[in-house]
Parts: structure tokens; sequence; C-alpha cells
């Protein structure tokens, strides 16, 4: 079975470009799920990460959050399209 990425199913079966993205940064805690999956104690500091991909019409297609370990990632950032 053939993969296809998101990213490549939005152009291709959609019509949709994706331009650029938006990202914001944050520190915060850990609680409830977020906890549990990151395998960290409640109230830990985690990096939240939110983005937002829009498309070359100005549109936004696409909205994700991120939870991680602070002591385990590094944050770096280039973006292309």
């Amino acid at each position: 079975m053939a993969r296809t990425s998101l990213f490549a199913t939005l152009e291709h079966e959609f019509g949709v470009e994706l331009a650029y993205a938006d990202e914001e940064v944050d520190a915060t805690t850990a609680e409830g799920s977020v906890a549990e999956l990151l395998v960290v104690p409640k109230g830990a500091s985690v990096l939240r990460i939110r983005q937002v991909i829009y498309s070359t019409k100005g549109k936004a297609v696409i909205y994700g959050v991120g939870f991680y370990r602070s002591e385990r990632h590094t944050l770096f950032i280039r973006r292309f399209r």
C-alpha cells in the first residue's frame, strides 16, 4: 500500500498549496494525559509548540499543538516552500 503525506494529499486531491507556517513556542507545565504520555511528573516543565499552516491564498489549513520534554529536545526551525 502506497503512503501519501498529508501535504501531498492536500495539494493533489484538493488543490490546496501550502505557503507558510506560523509557530509559537512556549514553556508550560505537563498536566493530565500530557504528563502521562511524556512520562514526566505532573507539573514538570515542557515545551508547547502551536503551529498554523496557511495556504497560498492566506487561509489557515492545518492547526496543531505538540508537547515536548524540554530536557530531550532542541528547537531548530528552517522553513521553505
